[in-house]
């Protein structure tokens, strides 16, 4: 669920690859809000802290690991990216459309000292050298993960560029209680050779989170940074996710 109130205003619109992309502003808070084919893509205060509870549990997972170095795959807004930045982390983001880096670094704050690649995110961790200790998957067409992040070539992919002790997380957006993608997902990746975990979040409409690699230790995630609205909210949303087992 996204803190905003109904006073949007629409304050910039661009032509993007997979779709318009529109930046609104919430007249009351100063709010920002990153749309693209129907989907909110980001929610982030006046001061670029994220609004969603899911952004707010993968900074927690992976402040957990340890992590240095981190990959994450999609930007819109570029919250999460400009979260962890600011923790002292090296961010590297890709992202398809351009559009979105720009966007992000115009309006929503993102550094410049995030490392950003245009392309498409699996054939970049096909072909990088680098090794990363976490690989996030926050990349959507709409309010679906992409196929390219979902089957046997992902996880080939993820075994290259991720660090032996590293992690993996997947956001999952979730149309219902009988909606088993994130399920798929973990199953797949289980199926080829990771140990896998679920972050579920309660209720019919929601996010999910897949974990895969060394996650086995990692608790749920605590609220680490304060937005300017509504922090009460993202308190008690974190407090109510819970690890499950795949379903089949």
């Amino acid at each position: 669920m996204t803190l905003l109130t109904k006073r949007m205003r629409t304050q910039t619109v661009r032509n993007a690859s997979l779709g318009l992309i529109k930046v609104r502003r919430d007249e009351r808070t100063g709010a920002l809000m990153y749309q693209q084919r129907g989907g909110n893509q980001s929610a982030v205060d006046a001061g670029g802290v994220s609004l969603d509870t899911y952004i707010h549990a993968l900074f927690g997972l992976t402040m957990q690991t340890g992590a240095c170095n981190v990959l994450m795959i999609g930007c819109a807004g570029g919250t999460l990216a400009t979260m962890l930045q600011r923790v002292g982390l090296q961010v590297t983001a890709v992202d398809i459309d351009n559009a979105s880096f720009t966007l992000a670094r115009q309006h929503f704050g993102m550094p410049r000292a995030v490392r950003c690649h245009v392309g498409d995110g699996l054939a970049f961790m096909q072909r990088t050298r680098a090794k990363f200790d976490v690989v996030i998957v926050d990349a959507f067409i709409g309010e679906k993960v992409p196929p390219q992040f979902t089957g046997d070539a992902f996880c080939a992919a993820a075994k290259r560029c991720l660090s032996k002790t590293g992690a993996i997380f997947v956001n999952v957006c979730l149309d219902g209680r009988a909606d088993r993608t994130a399920d798929a997902i973990a199953l797949t990746l289980k199926r080829n050779g990771w140990p896998t975990r679920l972050l579920d979040e309660p209720g019919p409409q929601r996010n999910a989170i897949v974990l895969a690699g060394r996650v086995r230790a990692l608790t749920r995630p605590k609220f680490l940074m304060r937005p300017q609205v509504r922090p009460g909210y993202i308190i008690r949303a974190l407090k109510a996710m819970r690890y499950r087992r795949p379903r089949a």
